[in-house]
C-alpha cells in the first residue's frame, strides 16, 4: 500500500545501531549543535533511496506525515520522493505538477530542517520553479531574509539551478546579502555556491571576491577557492595577511 506507515516500514529494513549513531554523530544531534533533538533510526543515504523506490506515487497527505516525523530518515524519505517528483515534472515541462510540488514544499518546510535535506531537494524544486516563471526570484529574497537558517540555507542553494545555466548573478545577489550570516553551515553553503559560479565566471566570481574580502568569512573563503589552482588559491588566501 502506499502510505506513510509503508514507507516507515521499508526503512526500517535497512536500519542499524552502528549507522544511528554515525548519523547522530554527523549530523550534530549533541546539545547547543544545529542538530540538537534531531533522532535517527540509523538508514544511510543510499538505503533511504532504495526504500521509497515503490512509493514515488505516494498523495501528498502521506508525504505530509513523513515531513511531521521526529525522524530524521523519514522526513528525508519524504523529500527525495517530492524531489523525484519534481525532477519528473521539470523534465516532462509538466509546470501544474512542478507548482504544486513546489507550494507544497515551501507549506511544509518546517520538517525541512537540516543542511543534508535542504541540499538534496531545494534546487530541483524551488530552483526549478522559478526557472519555469511559476514564482519569481522575490522568493529567494524573502527565504534568504528569514529567521530561519534553513530558509536562508535554502535561497543560496536554490541558485545552484540557475549556475547550471552559466546565470551566476543570482547567486551573487545573495551571496552578498548573506555575507553577515553568523552560522557556519551558511558560510560553507555560500562558498559552495561561489565554486560552482567559478567554474562558470571565474573571472567575476573573482572580482566578487576582492571587492567584498574583507567581509568574507574564512569559511566561505576556502570553499570559494577550493578548485582553483594552486598559485591563485594561495593568492587569495595571503590577501588576508596585509
Amino acid at each position: 500500500m502506499l502510505t506513510a506507515d509503508n514507507v516507515v516500514k521499508s526503512l526500517k529494513e535497512f536500519a542499524s545501531e552502528k549507522r544511528k549513531k554515525t548519523n547522530e554523530w554527523f549530523f550534530k544531534t549533541g546539545k547547543g549543535e544545529y542538530g540538537e533533538g534531531d533522532i535517527f533510526i540509523g538508514v544511510s543515504m543510499p538505503d533511504t533511496r532504495k526504500a521509497i523506490k515503490s512509493y514515488l506515487k505516494l498523495s501528498f497527505e502521506e508525504i505530509k506525515h513523513l515531513l511531521e516525523s521526529p525522524f530524521h530518515e523519514v522526513r528525508m524519505a519524504g523529500v527525495l520522493i517530492l524531489t523525484e517528483n519534481a525532477k519528473k515534472a521539470s523534465k516532462k515541462q509538466d509546470k501544474n505538477q512542478l507548482k504544486d510540488i513546489a507550494n507544497f514544499y515551501l507549506k511544509h518546510r518546517k520538517g525541512i530542517n537540516n543542511w543534508d535535506l535542504v541540499d538534496v531537494s531545494v534546487h530541483y524544486i524551488l530552483g526549478n520553479a522559478i526557472s519555469y516563471g511559476i514564482f519569481d526570484l522575490e522568493l529567494l529574497d524573502e527565504l534568504s531574509s528569514s529567521e530561519s537558517l534553513w530558509d536562508r540555507r535554502m535561497s543560496i542553494v536554490a541558485t545552484w539551478t540557475f549556475i547550471r545555466k552559466s546565470d551566476i548573478y543570482p547567486t551573487i545577489t545573495l551571496a552578498k546579502k548573506l555575507l553577515d550570516n553568523k552560522e557556519d553551515l551558511m558560510h560553507k553553503a555560500i562558498g559552495w555556491m561561489l565554486r560552482e559560479s567559478w567554474k562558470r565566471e571565474p573571472e567575476i566570481i573573482e572580482d566578487f571576491l576582492l571587492e567584498n574580502y574583507h567581509q568574507l568569512p574564512r569559511t566561505t573563503l576556502r570553499y570559494s577557492i577550493e578548485r582553483m589552482e594552486e598559485t591563485k588559491r594561495k593568492h587569495f588566501l595571503y590577501l588576508g595577511r596585509k
